[in-house]
């Protein structure tokens, strides 16, 4: 079993310097855990034991030796995308971000804004999630659920408090 104590760099700085390339796939909801065990995706067993506050980016180099390098591979997942229209005034595009954020915050779900984009990991079925925009009586937003990769270079914004 090969063993990381956490992030040592990213893919772009050992290209070309290492062992043969091994991704071990990280979805969102596992990025800020700090232990897993699984099979990398050459069929390595792997295991991750990292300090609080270490989150596992796309690209992420886990583990490098002369014959190994394990890279966090972040797989695309489904989203509700919410693009807020730019043709709208400031103040009204503020508006609805705040709103949205503040209804999906209240029930735990992590917010990634990706430009004039609000996405939403899938934490409940895709009518409810877009009953709970509808509900907001925002106007005519485009609401769409497509597959993205959630916080691939940095943590989702999380509401809440953290538990040690």
């Amino acid at each position: 079993m090969l063993v990381s104590n956490g992030i040592i760099g990213s893919q772009s700085e050992v290209q070309g310097n290492a062992g043969t390339l091994d991704f071990i796939e990280v979805p969102w909801s596992e990025a800020g855990k700090r232990r897993l065990r699984r099979r990398t995706k050459g069929g390595l067993d792997f295991a991750l034991s990292m300090e609080h506050s270490q989150y596992l980016f796309h690209g992420a180099v886990l583990f490098s030796n002369e014959d190994h390098v394990v890279v966090v591979s972040r797989p695309e997942e489904l989203a509700l995308v919410i693009d807020l229209s730019q043709t709208n005034p400031v103040p009204d595009i503020v508006r609805q971000a705040a709103l949205i954020g503040h209804a999906f915050g209240n029930q735990h779900v992590p917010v990634e804004v990706d430009g004039c984009s609000i996405l939403l990991p899938m934490l409940s079925s895709e009518d409810l999630m877009a009953k709970t925009v509808r509900d907001l009586k925002l106007g005519e937003l485009s609401l769409r659920f497509d597959y993205v990769r959630l916080g691939a270079s940095h943590p989702l914004s999380m509401s809440g408090h953290a538990h040690d």
